[in-house]
């Protein structure tokens, strides 16, 4: 105990080089600690940020040109002009899969199946629907219909809602040439709401009109996205003559019709979205839709093509189904050129004018019930879901779809998209390979959720606690060799007259070590405390300056679990997701006290090397080298 003590006296009679030694060492421990702790802290959060974020790509085939279209409107008796995009040759999606591109889904050219309505709801009340009906009817007199004229109803064919009226008004709105009628035939015609174009005169008693729509007609395609060729016309009226219906064209118009049944316009349609991600739509991934109950489907149902589905929370509660019920699928054909919000556009029949048939039907299991947010989604309309809208993995449709396919157009936005991985260098570098392709009017947009932005900051911060790391490394080292050779290696002769006072080799180490231990114990805690309470300010510095859209992350949710009410607070009042609370911010304590320890450990060591040097020496060698 008096050897620990008179080495501790010795300390106080050198309080300069007593102060500096503790001073030098607290700084460049507290460099050390600061350095490790933001480091780890940075890597924490480039692995979360790796978890809850995804970069996505959306493909659109962009126009060539434009022109300029000129549109016959009855009601003004003239032309209106509008700009229409001019697009080349359809691009097929297979110029995405080149060589290093490095998906993690995708890229997919997403279809919508026409599924049979069967018996289920799609409307929580009816009304309010699209009005298109298949009459046969012939005007009161002869007439060009370049206006109003008035037409008898004699025969419905199909109708959206049974017309109530013996008479309505017909106009071929947007021809400025229509072909005259006759009031002694009779016409079949294809029929949707018109224009009443004396409604700012006479309000309700204005006389409510129909205009043409395409009759039988069809737009199928091959696998390879190539119209088949056929000989439907698609014309909106023809002559109903005596046998008309075991004619060619009229078993078209009655197959029209069957089509027109089939695809229950009644209830609206019963779209359902195949897809190898549901990350790839743009509303799930911006968290537009959300899950409400149940599971997403999963990367395994995605692999061996479970029957499962995702059902819309409107479609659940129209029809009364939970998660785990099972939903009746019957598809008959594929839309791969529009979303289900936009639909439509494809033909309603054959090239060869027959009806679609159902080509795949089974039962799937609902796996989970989503529901769409009030905001808006990013893209706007095409990326929107419709109402009753069911998603299943592609692989669970077992049957091929080559026959069936209604309809085939270039990749939009909303239709075309994969995944890669996180990361402004994976951005880069996919450019780079897709540029080298030379693929020209395609039209490639990222979405990573501001992880870039977030990425650069935390790879810059990486890089200052590395070089505050390094810094402190090489000054702690170059300070403990320093102050260990004043306080230990040239004390040679204080350790030779200690023994040769007859103290043994542990009590003159201890006598060495003592001092050296207490300044390295109290220069190691106190640095790192220090350590830590830089890392902490600079953290908390970062993620009050940096902000992202947790919109475009998959881990809104675990972000609103882990917030405050004061984080809350400090998102934006526009709802529009960017919070400020994104960072992890709390360092982990342990790695200052590993740093912290291992900066003790090491001035402990050096010490221990140089009593040792001075102890395995002889005592008379000793004074004879310490007096030259």
């Amino acid at each position: 105990m008096a050897t620990i003590k008179n080495s501790l006296t010795r300390l106080v009679r050198t309080p300069v080089k007593t102060a500096l030694f503790f001073l030098l060492l607290s700084f460049t421990v507290a460099l050390v600690c600061a350095g490790g702790s933001l480091w780890k802290l940075c890597g924490d959060n480039l692995q979360r940020f790796e978890e809850i974020f995804m970069t996505i790509g959306t493909v659109e085939q962009t126009p060539e040109r434009t022109e300029q279209e000129a549109v016959w409107y009855a009601d003004i008796e003239d032309y209106r002009y509008y700009n229409r995009a001019v697009y080349g040759e359809t691009i097929s999606p297979d110029v995405l899969d080149f060589e290093g591109a490095g998906y993690l889904s995708g890229p997919e050219q997403r279809a919508y199946y026409e599924a049979l309505p069967l018996d289920y709801k799609f409307k929580d009340r009816e009304g309010g629907l699209w009005q298109f009906m298949v009459v046969e009817a012939s005007p009161m007199e002869d007439c060009v219909p370049a206006g109003p004229v008035k037409m008898e109803l004699k025969n419905v064919l199909y109708s959206t809602y049974p017309p109530n009226v013996v008479y309505f008004y017909l106009c071929d709105h947007n021809n400025d040439s229509p072909e005259p009628l006759y009031a002694d035939k009779t016409y079949v015609m294809a029929l949707q709401d018109g224009f009443a174009h004396d409604w700012s005169e006479n309000g309700a008693e204005a006389k409510f009109e129909y205009e043409p729509l395409e009759g039988p007609y069809s737009t199928q395609a091959d696998a390879e996205g190539n119209r088949l060729p056929t000989d439907l016309t698609g014309n909106w009226i023809a002559e109903v003559t005596p046998g008309f219906y075991e004619t060619k064209e009229g078993q078209e118009w009655l197959r029209f019709c069957e089509e027109c049944v089939l695809r229950g316009s009644k209830h609206l349609t019963f779209p359902v979205t195949a897809t190898e991600d549901l990350n790839l739509v743009m509303a799930f991934y911006s968290k537009q839709a959300y899950l409400t109950e149940g599971e997403l489907l999963s990367e395994e149902d995605y692999q061996q093509g479970n029957k499962v589905c995702l059902i819309s929370a409107a479609f659940a509660r129209s029809n009364g189904f939970q998660v785990g019920d099972s939903l009746h699928l019957a598809l008959r054909y594929a839309n791969y050129a529009a979303s289900a919000n936009v639909g439509g556009g494809e033909g309603r029949l054959r090239a060869d004018g027959g009806v679609y048939q159902v080509f795949e039907e089974s039962d799937y299991t609902i796996k989970g019930i989503y529901d769409v947010g009030v905001g808006t989604v990013e893209g706007g309309w095409g990326y929107l879901l419709e109402r009753n809208e069911v998603f299943i993995p592609t692989a669970s449709i077992k049957n091929s779809n080559e026959d069936n396919i209604a309809l085939y157009g270039r990749m939009k936005g909303y239709t075309t998209a994969f995944r890669i991985p996180n990361g402004s260098e994976s951005i880069e570098n996919y450019k780079r390979l897709w540029e080298a392709q030379g693929v020209d009017h395609v039209e490639i947009t990222f979405y990573d959720g501001g992880y870039s932005k977030l990425e650069g900051g935390l790879k810059n911060m990486r890089t200052m606690s590395v070089i505050l790391l390094t810094t402190g490394i090489v000054s702690a080292v170059c300070i403990v060799v320093f102050f260990c050779h004043l306080f230990i290696a040239k004390q040679k002769k204080q350790t030779a007259i200690e023994r040769c006072l007859g103290m043994t080799r542990g009590q003159c180490a201890r006598s060495l070590l003592a001092g050296v231990m207490v300044i390295a114990l109290m220069g190691s805690a106190a640095g790192g405390f220090a350590g830590q309470f830089f890392a902490g300010s600079a953290a908390a510095q970062m993620a009050g300056v940096e902000t992202f859209d947790t919109r475009f992350s998959n881990g809104e949710v675990q972000f609103n679990m882990e917030k405050s009410e004061e984080e809350m607070a400090d998102q934006s009042a526009d709802g529009s997701g960017i919070a400020k609370s994104a960072y992890l911010t709390q360092t982990d304590w342990r790695m200052s006290v590993v740093c912290a320890g291992l900066a003790f450990l090491f001035t402990m060591g050096m010490a221990l090397l140089g009593i040792y040097q001075n102890l395995k020496e002889e005592p008379l060698a000793l004074l004879a080298e310490a007096e030259k």
